[in-house]
């Protein structure tokens, strides 16, 4: 193996690993380094054996064959250095390679455009063709990983789609080792034949392909996220609209008692002038059993207090038993919209797995306080009963939709993040407990 047949194998891998690299830094398990120069390592070990026995072999099947096994090999070790499943690995890595083949095929075309003398052991092309091709493409090729693939994976990392999903690079990848790899010759590459606007062709209809379809997945992921807002926002309307309802019963009911509260006071004065101490004390208990109830005020702010009432209903009439203690301070340096997330979705997903359950044990558990003017505790705990499934990055699994991520949990993480919060969520011996920690940032006078 000469060292221009090695600089030209590095210029394709070293690429493929630091796009790798620069994409999931943040998604790599740990310990990490042993595990990223263990796996990088063992892939660049492969790689060129791979490609160098591949370049002696006559067979287009066995080509093929070689080809699979490299990919299969290099998927096996990311999924080792990355917390993604192993078809999550197998879209990413063959997406990889799918970089690499049109690099490769454009590097040709260029130098047989420019030179007119077709070689593909010709060391020269990697400096004029490959090595600039690589430099100014590879930082589209990285937005495109950054800012397509990545969120495509990280919206639906619990999804099915995943298990089809990685055919449409495969395909492509066996296509181009049984159609377009045989014909790598000079016959092939002259103006005048058909083959001459098929590397440029193959790239562009390559990663357009991949571009719909991972848009696709983005935005089905954002209307689920958008779906999940607007059943809070509703589930807020409704509270609100509860409450109000609520107190304008009370008003009516206080409007009514005012009315009659001089026929009520010259009944007493009866009484009391005919000493008929029994009528009168019948006649207390039977009024004080007519005066309507205040509306519950859990704490100050209207909105997360509406929404407590919303659940506190929900639950008395599924027959569970719910328990709020609340303490906020007055001016809450804590967005209404991040804690009727929080809120709700706990709440809504405690009071599912009451309803689930078979035994009458339901209950319900919220406490909120604040130990610092910067910093917030929630505490919920209700009981359960069944499995609780969690995927790869820490997530639950819907009990709504089959082998689906909450969304809820989701954009409470999404809080969490959001003021530098820690959770922590524990779940034994049929008691569900999540503690939330939350760190608001000090405000300018």
């Amino acid at each position: 193996m000469t060292l221009p047949y090695l600089i030209s194998a590095l210029l394709y891998i070293l690429p493929c690993l630091l796009l790798l690299f620069l994409t999931f830094r943040d998604r790599l398990r740990v310990p990490y380094v042993p595990r990223i120069s263990t796996s990088a390592l063992i892939y660049f070990v492969i790689a060129l054996s791979g490609s160098y026995f591949f370049r002696n072999l006559e067979s287009t099947l066995l080509r093929t064959l070689l080809t699979l096994i490299i990919l299969f090999s290099a998927v096996c070790l990311f999924c080792n250095a990355v917390t993604y499943n192993f078809w999550q690995g197998l879209f990413v890595v063959t997406l990889v390679k799918c970089y690499t083949e049109s690099v490769y095929l454009i590097s040709l075309y260029i130098h047989f455009a420019v030179s007119h003398i077709f070689s593909v052991s010709e060391n020269i092309r990697v400096f004029y063709s490959t090595l600039p091709l690589t430099l100014m493409g590879f930082p589209f090729v990285y937005m495109f990983f950054k800012k397509l693939l990545r969120p495509s994976l990280d919206y639906t990392i619990s999804l099915r789609i995943w298990r089809t999903m990685w055919i449409i690079p495969m395909c492509s990848t066996i296509i181009h080792s049984l159609t377009i790899s045989p014909h790598l010759v000079s016959a092939y590459f002259t103006p005048g034949n058909a083959f001459f606007i098929v590397p440029p062709v193959w790239t562009l209809l390559n990663f357009t392909t991949y571009a719909i379809v991972l848009r696709m997945i983005i935005s089905m992921s954002t209307n689920s996220i958008l779906q999940e807002s607007l059943h809070l926002s509703e589930t807020q309307l409704s509270a609100q609209q509860k409450h109000l309802e609520a107190l304008q019963l009370h008003i009516e009911r206080d409007r009514r008692y005012r009315h009659d509260i001089r026929h009520h006071i010259l009944a007493l004065k009866g009484f009391l002038d005919s000493h008929d101490q029994k009528s009168l004390e019948n006649y207390l208990r039977e009024l004080t059993e007519g005066l309507p109830d205040l509306p519950a005020n859990y704490c100050t702010n209207p909105a997360i207090n509406s929404l407590l009432g919303y659940y506190k209903e929900i639950a008395e009439n599924e027959k569970i038993k719910a328990s709020f203690s609340i303490a906020l301070e007055e001016h809450c340096p804590f967005s209404d919209t991040d804690l009727c997330i929080i809120l709700g979705n706990f709440l809504e997903n405690a009071v599912e797995a009451c309803r689930r359950m078979a035994s009458s044990r339901q209950y319900i558990n919220l406490k909120v306080s604040m130990p610092s003017r910067l910093t917030l505790v929630i505490i919920t705990e209700n009981s359960y009963e069944g499995a609780i499934k969690r995927t790869q990055d820490g997530g639950f699994l819907s009990s709504k939709e089959k082998n689906r991520k909450g969304i809820g949990i989701s954009s409470v993480t999404h809080v969490i993040k959001k003021y530098n919060g820690i959770s922590r969520f524990d779940y034994q011996e049929f008691v569900f407990k999540v503690y939330l920690l939350l760190n608001a940032k000090e405000q300018p006078d």
